[in-house]
């Protein structure tokens, strides 16, 4: 890229970030959408873990459990039933691997058996998700939880601290996720109907523009007889 058209190009872009139309779209309101959701739990989650965290003065710990706090960013749109199993299913499973990576930190595991270890987890963890049928960020939130840990604890006596951490953020992250259920226990329901009549209705659309032939006049009817 020649300056003179590095140059065009920042000019274009410092006039669109001082373009009355683009302020407009920024404050102009749409219809919120439910995806939006999942990203408030899991700030609100965090938020309150991480503020915990740092008033006692345990930035790391802090940190720990708001991986744990994570907890709530799986399962999204199912039915609360089902969606309090399946976070229990990832909870349990981070703080399973959060202890296997203090065990292995204590320890003090050479790396190529730690990444080997990792590697193990990571495919279980994916081929749980997926028996389950386990929506989310995916296994690598594990992998992160046992690389936490590992980092932290040299020797057994530490193993305490960061469990603990990441039980305390799971747990605040399941809430968090679980706590609309007393507002609209049948949220989930209603907005997979919602979107499975807009799909139906999209695909109705679709299909009968032009597979419908538009109706002939009928001098056309008679005229082919």
């Amino acid at each position: 890229m020649t300056p003179s058209t590095r140059f065009r190009h920042s000019g274009t872009a410092l006039a669109h970030s001082f373009s009355p139309a683009a302020w407009r779209s920024a404050f102009h309101m749409r219809p919120a959408d439910a995806i939006f959701t999942t990203a408030i739990k899991v700030g609100i989650a965090a938020t309150i873990v991480l503020v915990v965290g740092g008033l006692l003065g345990q930035p790391q710990l802090a940190g720990m459990a708001a991986l744990g706090a994570l907890t709530s960013a799986f399962g999204r749109y199912q039915p609360y039933r089902r969606l309090a199993a399946m976070m229990s299913i990832v909870g349990i499973g981070m703080i399973v691997t959060m202890a296997i990576g203090a065990l292995m930190g204590a320890a003090a595991v050479p790396m190529p058996i730690q990444i080997a270890i990792l590697a193990v987890l990571a495919g279980l963890a994916s081929h749980i998700f997926m028996a389950f049928r386990i929506s989310g960020p995916g296994a690598v939130i594990l992998v992160f939880a046992a690389a936490a840990g590992t980092g932290y604890t040299h020797s057994y006596a530490a193993m305490v601290l960061p469990i603990l951490a990441m039980t305390i953020g799971v747990v605040v992250g399941w809430i968090a996720a679980m706590a609309p259920v007393l507002i609209a226990p049948l949220a989930p329901s209603r907005l997979a109907v919602a979107r499975a009549l807009a799909a139906v209705s999209a695909l109705t659309t679709d299909d009968a523009g032009p597979s419908v032939p538009p109706p002939r006049p009928p001098c056309a009817r008679l005229g082919t007889r």
